[in-house]
């Protein structure tokens, strides 16, 4: 897992103040360009002022010129056919050009040289006016003064024009040098805001980077923090189950739990636990989970491919398409087995069948620890399986698998006292089988060992659950028989001794002679209180009934035989 946390910031990162610098920048520029563009703008609106009073000037110069040409066409009208109304129309074009020249004082009042002219024009026309209203009815005409006049006009609309011709050069050139600072501002501004995008561009991949980053991490944070309670959960199921192996007294109380604690882990799995018997042929089901599995109760050792291989084996398709044959009908897709082995020594397997994806899923990321509570369950198992081996041969004879003299001995103290604490009666029966030395001598020990492994199984057959046989020493038996009345027990002790009688035994392909015991009986309380006691009157019994022939039984504490 990559553990690398996401880069600091460079200590030499420039960004901020390149993005101080650029705002700086910037407000500058948009203050210059505004400054300029006002000043550009108020020297445009100059010039056309300038302009507009240009225009308004030649205009009133050329209505001084029409009130001119109109006086002196009138004034010919007039001295030739002396009309009044003609007269009277120069005297108000006289009148109008004065009144004109009047406004283009006003007009001129900046402009020390033309406002001189216009002074000039305004006394030539008054003049004129003079000579129109004087001279005119008496047949002069004024055309000298007209001329002087326009020649004037003609003198100050040259000058204005040159002067409009000056305004508009300069507003043509304001204009242009306004564009180019706009359009050097307005690409200079670009640039800023290109490099100012370009800045934060490179700022918010670097920010996208470093947020993906936090991002993958925190994602590998949760992943791991996930994995660690999943671990811990494990955990806390292994102590558990660890401490659930410590309880068990017996191998199906581990078996039991074992498949418990798998289907804690996988609880949408179906398990089974699966034992090799005694006879080391056979796989066995010794515990399953709840839901229905598909696997065999019984089948050999080579038909798991985990017990082949000694470790554990997953099937799943496009893994390992090879399949155990310890199925019931079509074997499921997706299974694992873990082989159970301690201390050298392999117990069985453990099956764990994965039904849906999910549990699947699960399987990949709990493996190690199912494999953890595999190996301790199989070490629980196989201590069991020792302790138990060890408790049989401690209370057990190894050669007839009855209890041994110590258990009997222990036994019987413990069934006097509770005869005498129930009040109930207490049957001791001693059994010896006749001739067995005769048996050992003819025919050989291997042939005494039969009869006393056939003795032994006719009294596990023939007694009760709560009955306790045991192998005295030697071809001597004791059978102990709770809550049992003189009555049942002669009958049992006769059940016996004809079961023994009818029995039939070959060796080495030669049929042995017939089998008989003797058996001597002992009653609590009767025949005594006390282990001692009670095992003394039933050895009396039995030498007695030896003495009186053999294959027989007798009451202790009697001479007859019954």
């Amino acid at each position: 897992m990559d553990t690398s946390t996401p880069s600091t910031p460079n200590p030499k990162d420039r960004t901020v103040p390149l993005l101080v610098t650029a705002a700086v920048g910037a407000v500058i520029f948009i203050c210059a360009s505004a400054f300029l563009v006002y000043t550009n703008t108020e020297r445009l609106v100059a010039s056309r002022d300038w302009r507009d009073h240009s225009l308004d000037v030649l205009s009133t110069l050329q209505s001084t010129t029409q009130h001119l040409d109109h006086i002196n066409l009138v004034s010919r009208l007039y001295i030739e056919g002396k009309n009044a109304e003609d007269l009277q129309s120069a005297e108000l074009n006289a009148v109008a050009s004065d009144a004109g020249l009047v406004h283009l004082e006003e007009l001129l009042r900046d402009q020390s040289t033309q406002l001189g002219r216009a002074r000039s024009l305004h006394a030539c026309v008054q003049q004129l006016m003079d000579q129109v209203n004087e001279q005119l009815p008496r047949g002069i005409s004024p055309a000298r003064k007209i001329l002087q006049c326009r020649e004037n006009v003609e003198r100050m609309r040259e000058d204005e024009r040159g002067l409009l011709t000056k305004f508009t050069e300069d507003s043509r050139h304001d204009t242009y040098r306004s564009l180019i600072a706009g359009v050097g501002f307005l690409l200079i501004s670009l640039a800023m805001v290109v490099t100012l995008f370009g800045i934060l561009l490179r700022d918010a991949r670097r920010r996208r980077v470093v947020e993906q980053r936090i991002f993958d991490t925190n994602a590998q944070l949760a992943a791991t923090v996930h994995t660690l309670k999943k671990r811990a959960a494990e955990a806390s199921v292994l102590m558990s189950a660890r401490e659930e192996f410590q309880l068990c007294t017996a191998s199906p109380q581990a078996h039991i739990a074992m498949v418990r604690y798998c289907k804690q882990l996988l609880p949408t799995a179906n398990v089974a636990l699966l034992i090799i018997n005694n006879s080391r042929q056979l796989v066995e089901i010794a515990s399953t989970s709840e839901n229905e599995t598909k696997i065999l109760d019984g089948f050999p050792l080579d038909g798991c491919c985990g017990l082949r291989s000694g470790s554990p084996r997953k099937r799943q398709p496009g893994h390992s398409e090879v399949h155990c044959s310890h199925f019931l009908g079509t074997p499921p897709e997706n299974y694992l087995c873990i082989p159970l082995a301690a201390h050298g020594d392999t117990l069985g397997v453990l099956f764990v069948e994965c039904p849906t994806p999910e549990s699947s899923a699960n399987l990949e990321t709990s493996s190690k620890g199912l494999e953890e509570l595999a190996e301790m369950a199989a070490m629980s198992i196989a201590g069991l399986n020792l302790r138990a081996r060890l408790e049989y041969q401690s209370i057990r004879d190894g050669l007839t698998s009855l209890f041994n003299r110590h258990f009997m001995e222990i036994s019987l103290n413990r069934e006097l006292c509770r005869a005498a604490r129930n009040h109930s009666d207490l049957a001791v029966l001693m059994l010896d089988i006749d001739h067995f030395k005769e048996f050992n001598d003819t025919f050989g020990h291997e042939a005494g060992d039969a009869i006393l492994r056939e003795v032994a199984e006719i009294f596990m057959q023939t007694v009760r659950a709560e009955d306790i046989a045991c192998r005295y020493g030697g071809e001597e038996f004791v059978i102990i028989l709770p809550e049992t009345p003189l009555d049942v027990a002669l009958e049992r002790a006769e059940f016996i001794r004809g079961r023994v009688r009818e029995m039939r035994i070959r060796s080495h392909e030669t049929t042995l002679r017939e089998v008989t015991v003797s058996i001597g009986v002992a009653m609590y309380p009767e025949s005594g209180g006390t282990l001692e006691e009670l095992l003394r009157a039933s050895d009396r019994a039995l030498y007695a009934a030896k003495h009186r022939g053999r294959n027989q039984l007798v009451l202790a504490d009697t001479t007859v035989a019954v």
